[in-house]
């Protein structure tokens, strides 16, 4: 019957909209992991789970400086560490492109200090923090999951206590 077939309609409408919303928190969860996965593994300097956060042909600008492609991601990151750094990540925003596609901004609060030769462990003292600012990023959906495909740190306020 007409009732029957509108209802059925209706229904199928429904469910495919509650699967978008579905695959979206899916796509934005996977996407917010990322950006926090990048601040614990580049504080606890993991060079190479940071590169594999990103695709094969990766950009990342920070400082003035642009890395291009996963192999320069790993020589950025695996000299060792000589500061010790905490990036206090928060305001994570995640749009979804596509199934594929999507893109994300978050604050990101960072602290670095000198590590101490003599007692590599103990607390770093440090006066102000070093930045304060954006991370601007893309995200693609690859083989291997959900990479960052572009991340751009853009500087909104920069500690004079250096």
């Amino acid at each position: 019957t007409l009732v029957s077939a509108t209802l059925l309609c209706a229904l199928t409408t429904a469910q495919a909209s509650a699967l978008t919303e579905s695959a979206s928190e899916r796509i934005k969860q996977a996407c917010e992991t990322l950006v926090l996965d990048y601040a614990n593994h580049r504080d606890q300097s993991r060079g190479e789970k940071l590169a594999q956060l990103f695709t094969e042909d990766a950009e990342l600008s920070v400082n003035g400086q642009t890395f291009v492609g996963r192999e320069a991601l790993r020589n950025r990151f695996k000299a060792p560490a000589s500061q010790t750094f905490r990036h206090m990540m928060s305001n994570v925003q995640i749009t979804v492109i596509g199934e594929s596609q999507a893109t994300g901004v978050s604050y990101a609060l960072i602290f670095a200090g000198a590590i101490e030769p003599k007692n590599p462990g103990a607390p770093v003292v440090v006066s102000n923090f070093l930045a304060m600012g954006e991370y601007h990023d893309t995200f693609e959906l690859t083989d291997a999951g959900w990479r960052i495909a572009s991340r751009r740190f853009v500087p909104v306020f920069l500690s004079n206590a250096q």
